[in-house]
């Protein structure tokens, strides 16, 4: 039960998280290019004072977490830089379906790979999400700018947010303690992937802009209060998922989490930026849900199909 009330939790929080990026977006007044990169800095740094804070201004990392952080570390960065390329290259249903089957597929290859449970009812659930996720954000008209580059960029997305997830998962699996609810170098993971994400990304940008490092410094009022905003809410966010990894099936989390904040974002824009739902829109919103309450509830259906041969 706490699992799930955690999860509730998480996904109002990161449904926020997504919200106020949006805003940050939409409010942001320099490059188009450097919204996403500068996004990734600040919120980064953001997360590693929060989370140190969290962790008692203690620092105490092994060469495993270190090893860990910052291969994820340059996990987020493909993702980030992944999701700036295919958006600008291709549809947005496509790029968002690889983005969430990322995040659930390779976390649940994994998981199974550790023993947990993947039976027939979560294969079948994963899959008509994916299709689900793909009807709700399906627009007439979507086209492709350059077909070989987005689908390089869908790729780094499906791979990138894939192994953030994953690695988080992992490094619990070899850090936990003995009674599976907590690893004691969580925050220092996350402070590793963090820090050396915003770093990565700071070199990029003064690479980007050498020859005009003032477009870094462009923010109107409301932009950047949206995004120190989201910076705190991602932080929240991020380790939240690191806690309540130690109480559910990751496979249910990473799928709940993905599609669920997703799904709210969506109903959010409905009503707050008039974006109007297609039949195929709503068809979609109603089978994910289905998918979602059959993933949820596995275990018994798998059991009582069993029963009937």
């Amino acid at each position: 039960m706490i699992g799930f009330l955690l999860i509730g939790i998480l996904i109002v929080v990161s449904t926020c998280q997504s919200i106020l990026t949006r805003f940050y977006s939409t409010s942001y007044p320099g490059r188009e290019d450097l919204s996403s990169p500068i996004f990734t800095v600040v919120s980064g740094f953001v997360l590693v004072i929060v989370t140190f804070c969290l962790a008692g201004f203690r620092f105490e990392a092994s060469s495993q977490t270190l090893i860990i952080g910052l291969v994820n570390a340059l996990a987020l960065v493909l993702y980030n830089t992944s999701m700036l390329k295919a958006s600008a290259n291709g549809p947005y249903s496509v790029t968002v379906v690889f983005m969430i089957a990322g995040g659930i597929v390779i976390p649940a290859i994994v998981s199974a790979f550790f023993g947990d449970d993947l039976n027939w009812v979560k294969i079948i659930s994963i899959l008509v999400v994916l299709v689900s996720v793909y009807l709700i954000s399906y627009k007439d008209g979507e086209n492709y700018k350059n077909k070989k580059l987005f689908f390089i960029a869908c790729a780094g997305l499906f791979v990138g947010n894939g192994v953030y997830g994953s690695l988080i998962d992992v490094h619990f699996r070899l850090t936990t303690s003995a009674d599976m609810t907590s690893s004691p170098e969580r925050e220092e993971v996350l402070i590793i992937t963090y820090l050396g994400a915003a770093l990565i990304s700071a070199v990029m940008l003064i690479v980007k802009t050498r020859k005009d490092l003032h477009a870094l410094t462009v923010q109107s009022k409301k932009s950047l209060g949206f995004l120190i905003a989201a910076s705190v809410v991602i932080a929240a966010a991020v380790n939240l998922v690191v806690y309540t990894i130690g109480f559910v099936d990751t496979t249910i989390l990473y799928t709940f989490d993905n599609s669920c904040v997703f799904l709210l974002s969506v109903l959010f824009s409905c009503i707050v930026f008039k974006e109007k739902l297609t039949r195929l829109n709503v068809i979609g919103c109603v089978t994910l849900c289905v998918a979602l309450v059959s993933m949820s509830l596995s275990p018994q259906i798998a059991a009582y199909v069993a029963s009937l041969f």
